[in-house]
């Protein structure tokens, strides 16, 4: 998905992974929206075997999942948003500066898939993960930036530049939106990228 004319600086948005993109998709679309209105040209890029991908999920490996990113990052690449499991990706490939919302390590989202049955054979929902790919998501942490921000929410324990008195949308049993949380991110992602000289 682009959202904003070609001819502006570019964001790649690396959304959450499985479940919580889809429960976090109206979120991504409308942050997207708000960044275009500010500026800046949002491509959010489907991963081998999610969103629009016609090849299967079980065939895919992280280091697809890495190629992906690398194939739709935009030349020039003014920044990376990564929000979750995106998190595990922002560093495949370079950028000015990197912001991050609520990074998550592999191992926390492979118990929580194990938890709904969504990695042995058979997955509910659709998400069966191969065991490569099940292994290399445990073992994914979220990589070290010169230039980078984070942003959590108030209830998470992690370190942060900044933290968000929100509740977690991607724990919800549906997908919601939330324009406060929209305005909010949207602002403090211009402002870094503007700090990184990426506009």
């Amino acid at each position: 998905m682009r959202i904003g004319p070609a001819d502006r600086p570019a964001l790649l948005i690396l959304a959450p992974l499985l479940e919580e993109m889809n429960r976090t998709r109206a979120l991504l679309a409308a942050t997207m929206r708000r960044l275009a209105e500010r500026g800046w040209t949002c491509l959010l890029p489907d991963l081998p075997g999610t969103g629009e991908s016609e090849r299967p999920l079980e065939r895919c490996t992280w280091d697809d999942w890495r190629k992906a990113v690398r194939a739709a990052a935009p030349s020039p690449l003014a920044g990376i948003v990564a929000i979750r499991g995106g998190c595990l990706l922002d560093d495949a490939v370079p950028s000015q500066g990197v912001w991050r919302f609520s990074p998550v390590d592999g191992a926390a989202l492979v118990r929580d898939l194990d938890r709904a049955g969504r990695v042995s054979d058979g997955g509910a929902a659709g998400y069966t993960l191969s065991p490569a790919l099940a292994g290399a998501l445990a073992d994914a942490v979220p990589a070290g930036h010169a230039r980078l921000r984070t942003l959590r929410l108030s209830s998470d324990p992690g370190a942060a530049d900044r933290k968000l008195d929100h509740a977690p949308l991607w724990r919800r049993a549906e997908p919601q939106n939330s324009y406060e949380l929209v305005d909010l991110i949207a602002s403090d992602i211009d402002e870094w990228m503007r700090v990184c000289g990426a506009s």
